[in-house]
């Protein structure tokens, strides 16, 4: 019986662990060919830009979540300034993003 239980209390301590880190794992690269295969639109102004060694995580005003620019993306200066001039004057701007990762693919 003890066996039982000690087995019981660990297998489920195991599963558990396995859902906790496939839900906090890292943010996954955009697709490929740079289109998402479920891409959204949102249209709001930037709140906040913050730089890392990866790319740039984005804050907007109306819309929450953190929205990650890549720099592998092959527009990512183009896009960063886009960003940045809405920062700057607070302007709404169109963004298509991968809607599982948050990956910003497009700015218009």
């Amino acid at each position: 019986m003890k066996r039982f239980i000690v087995f019981s209390i660990l297998t489920s301590a195991l599963a558990f662990s396995f859902a906790v880190e496939a839900k906090t794992a890292s943010r996954g690269p955009a697709s490929e060919d740079g289109a998402a295969s479920t891409s959204k639109i949102l249209k709001d102004s930037v709140k906040k830009v913050r730089e890392d060694d990866d790319g740039v995580v984005v804050l907007f005003t109306k819309t929450k979540g953190s929205y990650y620019l890549r720099r592998i993306n092959v527009k990512f200066d183009a896009l960063k300034a886009k960003l940045d001039e809405s920062l700057k004057s607070k302007a709404e701007i169109s963004v298509t993003y991968e809607s599982t990762e948050l990956n910003i693919l497009e700015v218009n």
